[in-house]
């Protein structure tokens, strides 16, 4: 490994920023991922459904969560891109 390779490594360490960067990173991924499978199982039970306004609160849901996580995959690539950045000084 080249010096500046070990020294980005020994600062990351140390960093606090950069572990909570991490942390919220790992959080953030978990919660969208349990937001997708809350979408699939409410997008299997719409099809599944008979009753218009059941239906149609099913639909309100899935577009809710569609935006949250929407919003989520985009905070995930401001935290990829601010790391990116961090790395190159």
């Amino acid at each position: 490994m080249s010096g500046k390779s070990n020294l980005r490594k020994f600062r990351e360490f140390l960093s606090s920023d950069y572990r909570d960067q991490l942390k919220k990173r790992d959080k953030l991924r978990k919660m969208l991922g349990q937001m997708r499978k809350k979408q699939r199982r409410l997008e299997s039970e719409l099809e599944a459904e008979k009753q218009p306004d059941a239906r149609e609160l099913l639909e309100m849901q899935i577009r809710l969560l569609r935006e949250q996580r929407r919003k989520g995959i985009n905070l995930l690539r401001e935290l990829r891109q601010a790391r990116k950045k961090g790395d190159k000084d």
